[in-house]
């Protein structure tokens, strides 16, 4: 039997919805200080890191009996903005239909909950195999992922530990993620009169356009599909230029998000967008461009398919599915970029995957929320898979 019920689950995550950690907005404060007293419990330790430009990471952490390696469980605190056409309150955590419902309860209030859950009831418990940690982290949602970037200059999670982005992914186990690199965009012009566009002027906004399609058509110059990844691809996130319908726009500013798949890297997107956009201005005298790269480069990262955590979560997904296997092939790719990617990265780790409650398709949007079920199968995946942190699982073959 589970130590970890579903209303303990439900209870957490709602309690957690109802923060508001809005990134930007009022960001991790509250949820840090709710974690802290919710994990205030005899036989978890508490370790505090601030991190450079604002907040607090936290690692909540149950000793373990012996030498096996650290088994880490990421999970950042902050959400996307609220937004609007909501149908329930968006900070209410109702529960409805089978689900907890608003801003942040798929991604990832949800995959935080049951990490809450696991180390209650571990610290009740006799000690496990090896240290079993909860890392909160700020920023995730944010340009620069101060929070990962924290955690490994401070030297609190390495390539050594056995890492677990509790993200949304349907509970299907996600070995590789994408790369990223966001792009500013600025095109610079020259204002006139739109009544004589076809004579005067440089239509700025056209520019970016130009180069927007461009970037389109050629984004896939970057790498071949991969198997579990896909194609590179882009998309223009935010554009605006101009300022009246009757003159020619002298400016127009966009962000592009550029996903990039191995062997590409973040800055052979950005070697791409400089090609386009120096071919462009280069057909329109008297205009220019600008680029600039928004937050960090973020590259894509695989994790070892015989990784003991990659390992240790499909043979308790078996456990405690009477034998069926974790979901395989082309779905293992993940389409975000998540704090084990950035750790990954940053300690050129292959011990760090992404699986999580949730479905990706829940994740911010309008009336978000995370199915009940998914919250309690996490809980007792987790709980199998701590419980055989200690054993040999060397003799499995990779999935």
């Amino acid at each position: 039997m589970s130590a970890v019920t579903a209303e303990t689950l439900v209870a957490d995550l709602q309690a957690l919805v109802r923060i508001d950690s809005q990134n930007p907005g009022p960001m991790e404060a509250g949820v840090g200080a709710w974690l802290t007293r919710r994990l205030d419990l005899p036989g978890i330790r508490t370790v505090r890191q601030s991190v450079p430009g604002g907040g607090e990471n936290l690692l909540f952490t149950v000793a373990g009996r012996g030498d096996a390696p650290r088994l880490v469980l990421s999970a950042h605190m902050d959400t996307v903005p609220v937004g609007v056409d909501w149908s329930v309150e968006p900070l209410g955590g109702e529960v409805r239909d089978g689900a907890v419902w608003g801003r942040g309860s798929c991604d990832m209030k949800a995959g935080l909950a049951v990490a809450v859950g696991l180390l209650d009831a571990l610290a009740g418990q006799a000690p496990p195999a090896g240290d079993v940690v909860l890392a909160a982290t700020v920023d995730e949602e944010g340009a620069s992922m101060r929070g990962a970037h924290a955690l490994v200059e401070g030297g609190l999670v390495t390539a050594a530990d056995q890492l677990v982005a509790l993200e949304p992914t349907a509970l299907r186990l996600r070995i590789a993620q994408v790369g990223l690199r966001w792009i500013e965009l600025v095109t610079h012009g020259v204002m006139g009169h739109a009544g004589r566009a076809h004579r005067d002027g440089v239509d700025a906004n056209h520019l970016a356009a130009l180069i927007v399609c461009e970037l389109k058509e050629r984004v896939g110059e970057l790498a071949p599909p991969h198997e579990l990844l896909g194609p590179p691809r882009t998309t223009c996130g935010v554009i605006a230029g101009g300022v009246a319908t009757n003159v020619i726009p002298g400016a127009c500013r966009a962000e592009l998000d550029v996903r990039v798949v191995p062997p590409a890297q973040p800055a052979d997107a950005m070697a791409l967008v400089r090609e386009i956009a120096d071919g462009v201005v280069a057909r329109f005298p008297g205009s220019s461009c600008e680029l600039r790269p928004l937050g960090v480069g973020r590259p894509p990262v695989v994790a070892d398919p015989g990784a003991r955590i990659v390992q240790g979560l499909r043979a308790a997904w078996e456990e405690v599915h009477d034998g069926a296997r974790l979901a395989q092939g082309g779905e293992d790719g993940h389409e975000a970029y998540t704090d084990a990617s950035m750790i990954a990265a940053l300690t050129g780790s292959s011990s760090c995957t992404v699986w999580g409650p949730g479905l990706p398709r829940h994740a911010h949007v309008s009336d978000e929320h995370v199915e009940i079920e998914q919250l309690v199968t996490a809980a007792r995946v987790l709980e199998r898979l701590v419980a055989a942190w200690g054993t040999a699982i060397e003799g499995r073959e990779p999935a």
